[in-house]
């Protein structure tokens, strides 16, 4: 699905994976980050993909 996605390294190494879960009133996502030190990177990643898909449908 668009919503499911991984982040890799440019070697191809796994950062996170993310989901987003659909039967929720909100949108409710679930990041699975490998290396604590990074969960910032991947949030702000996660939101501006969000943002830029938000943006998008209006």
């Amino acid at each position: 699905m668009e919503w499911d996605y991984q982040i890799v390294t440019s070697q191809g190494q796994l950062i996170a994976t993310v989901s987003k879960e659909v039967f929720h009133l909100t949108d409710t996502y679930v990041l699975d980050i490998i290396l604590p030190q990074n969960a910032i990177y991947v949030l702000m990643i996660v939101l501006a993909i969000d943002a830029e898909k938000c943006s998008r449908q209006n």
